[in-house]
């Protein structure tokens, strides 16, 4: 196996999963595989962008802001960093899993950019539950905790989307997920140690033991729920159900 740089890894994962200028030179001289073997570094980018928000939530809260409009500050500053990446992927899934009765029509609808009431009804749901989430760890554990918080969920969740992408295989054959391929193995279990290592220490440092137990078996009981849903509806998985 090669010598992985994590500073160069690191940085082609940001380029992928933000809208962060990242210099060219981090794309000229790699390989053609690069998007999948930096993946083992997304739990990375994922903390890099959490710290972002952490960063807002903390200045918000000095700033005697309200809880409510701390954690909206801090959760948009994370979705405008990635460009609303995740947010227009559940869009398309939650329209084309509501609304279309085949495998083909799904994947039809999920292709379309226009948002329908499932996907409208899907972000909403979302963006209310992250909020009100952060917002009820600032009111009962304070700003540190709900920024650690904020770190542990951005880490853990990147590490989960390496390894359901390496689990399942590509729903059609074109689109993103497709064309790149699935990560290789050393990157899988990279970041699946990253992001789990990282969501446990931080999640113990934010909330303490129980609640870290119960988020992680919650995240796992999802993501596990959500493979067998994607098989079942389309087959696989699309860069928009990861």
């Amino acid at each position: 196996m090669k010598y992985l740089n994590p500073v160069d890894e690191t940085a082609r994962a940001l380029g992928f999963l933000t809208r962060l200028p990242i210099p060219n030179r981090f794309f000229e001289t790699s390989a053609p595989d690069q998007t999948n073997q930096c993946a083992g570094f997304y739990p990375v980018a994922g903390l890099i962008i959490g710290l972002f928000g952490a960063i807002v939530l903390a200045v918000s809260h000095m700033l005697g802001h309200a809880p409510f409009i701390v954690a909206t500050l801090a959760i948009f500053t994370c979705i405008i960093l990635t460009g609303a990446l995740h947010e227009d992927g559940l869009g398309d899934v939650a329209d084309g899993f509501g609304g279309g009765t085949t495998l083909e029509k799904r994947l039809e609808i999920m292709k379309d950019s226009r948002l329908g009431t499932y996907g409208v009804l899907a972000v909403a749901g979302s963006l209310a539950l992250k909020v009100g989430c952060l917002t009820a760890i600032l009111q009962t554990s304070g700003a540190v905790a709900g920024s650690l918080a904020l770190l542990a969920s951005a880490s853990l969740s990147r590490g989960a989307m390496v390894w359901f992408w390496a689990s399942l295989p590509a729903a059609k054959t074109s689109g993103v997920s497709s064309t790149v391929g699935q990560p290789p193995d050393n990157a899988v279990s990279l970041a699946a140690i990253l992001g789990l290592a990282s969501g446990i220490v931080l999640g113990l440092a934010a909330t303490g033991f129980i609640a870290t137990c119960v988020a992680v078996l919650l995240s796992l009981g999802a993501l596990l729920g959500f493979q067998r849903l994607c098989v079942r509806m389309i087959g696989g998985q699309t860069g928009d159900t990861l």
